[in-house]
């Protein structure tokens, strides 16, 4: 019997040491078989990519081919000139309109399209730290400040900007493949004479503008003294060569809103400080090489904005009966309306809209300029131009509004000066 025991036991301890070199050599060839594995994948990989780098080198179309396929798929363009993102989870289209919300302060503080300056002077109503002259350009209606490279320029301001103020101006972005574009570059600054003062190392909010001719070099950046902050590289630069965009900049107190074209770009609600409201500056900036082409600018306008404008349009004319702004803008010599007068004849449609019995007289004017009898012609097509506006963007009938037109016959302000021919190119709303 104990033969027997010690018989079982020692045939289970053979057992047990074969069962455990099985499993080693199982072990071991399941280790073996993975490390084949990964040694394959290596190597799957590492031709794939050899594969792709071979590809690029020899058919570099190919790739930029996939490229240019999968940049169109990731970015698309609006009507608003808005971009957009495309490359979410969602498989169905978007669409994103932007409506400009900016208004134009309604007390204007300066005004210049260099029309009372002679051509190749520097104008009366500016300072400079280097050169400029006032020219005019082929295909383009009035006359332009041309700053030349290295030069900063600001307009000649009794005082600071007020806490809420408006900042308009034109550039003309001139592109020539033979010459190098200007590096542009507008903001604020504490500095008042810029002529006898280094601004560049005081407290300041700028935007540069520049290489705006090269698809893939087109720049649009913010920043603090010396320092970018931002980028807004994907606005479409290019696509003003050689045109004139218009730039208008709200100020809110700590908060400065950027508008290019009529899209909001900019929108930082604590950038500046007190100081920075000093003074407005431009500046075809330093660049080696230097810059060949000239900055252009014109149309400038400052107002002020401490009331809102849009609300104390419709105030006045409710509560007063008749109330005229300055902020209804043409092209020059014409009754086609800019795009930055739609928000402010917007109020006159949303209020005839809210108020069924209101009925209203539109009437225009216009500064000195011209003849008499083509100035009240004028008058009378820009008021027709408004009311059109009006009837066909709201719910409004022709029948509740009466047009006419003064030309230059009721000035408010001397025809002498650029800002006082502003003031009387005005359209005036009376509540009948």
């Amino acid at each position: 019997m104990k033969t027997h025991i010690k018989l079982t036991f020692l045939i289970a301890l053979i057992s047990m040491g074969a069962n455990a070199q099985i499993l080693k050599k199982v072990t071991d060839a399941a280790q073996r078989g993975v490390e084949r594995t990964v040694e394959r994948k290596v190597e799957e990989k590492s031709e794939k990519e050899t594969g792709k780098a071979m590809d690029s080198v020899l058919n570099p179309s190919k790739k930029d081919k996939k490229k240019s396929k999968k940049d169109k798929s990731k970015k698309s363009k609006d009507e608003n000139n808005v971009l957009i993102d495309n490359t979410d989870n969602n498989t169905s289209s978007k669409s994103v309109k932007s409506n400009s919300d900016f208004v134009p302060g309604g007390t204007v503080l300066f005004s210049d399209d260099f029309s009372q300056d002679a051509i190749g002077d520097f104008p009366a109503q500016w300072n400079t730290n280097g050169s400029g002259e006032v020219v005019t350009i082929d295909g383009l209606n009035g006359k332009w400040l041309s700053v030349m490279h290295n030069s900063i320029i600001n307009p000649v301001m009794d005082k600071a900007l007020p806490e809420n103020s408006t900042i308009e101006f034109d550039l003309f972005l001139q592109a020539d493949g033979q010459q190098s574009t200007p590096f542009i570059q507008f903001g604020l600054t504490p500095v008042r004479d810029i002529l006898k003062e280094d601004m560049f190392y005081k407290n300041r909010f700028f935007i540069n503008l520049h290489r705006y001719s090269e698809k893939d070099g087109q720049t649009l950046e913010y920043g603090l003294k010396n320092d970018v902050i931002g980028n807004k590289s994907d606005f479409p630069l290019t696509k003003y060569s050689n045109k004139v965009l218009h730039v208008a900049i709200a100020i809110n107190k700590t908060r400065i809103r950027l508008y290019l074209d009529d899209n909001k770009v900019i929108d930082l609600p604590r950038a500046l400080t007190t100081d920075m409201l000093n003074n407005f500056f431009l500046n075809n900036n330093y660049l080696i090489p230097a810059s060949e082409i000239p900055m252009f600018i014109s149309n400038v306008r400052i107002a002020s904005a401490d009331v809102d404008a849009r609300s104390l349009l419709i105030k006045d004319l409710m509560e007063k009966g008749t109330v005229s702004t300055s902020d209804i803008l043409f092209d020059v010599n014409s009754d086609v309306l800019k795009k930055e007068s739609f928000p402010i004849i917007k109020q006159f449609g949303d209020a005839l809209m809210s108020n069924a019995s209101l009925k209203i007289k539109i009437t225009g004017h216009t500064d000195s300029d011209g003849s008499d009898a083509a100035n009240l012609t004028l008058s009378q097509k820009r008021a027709a131009a408004v009311k059109t506006y009006i009837t066909e963007n709201f719910a409004v009938a022709g029948s509740r509004i009466q047009t006419d037109g003064k030309g230059e016959s009721q000035p408010v302000a001397p025809n002498t000066t650029a800002d006082g021919k502003a003031k009387n190119r005005r359209v005036e709303f009376v509540k009948l």
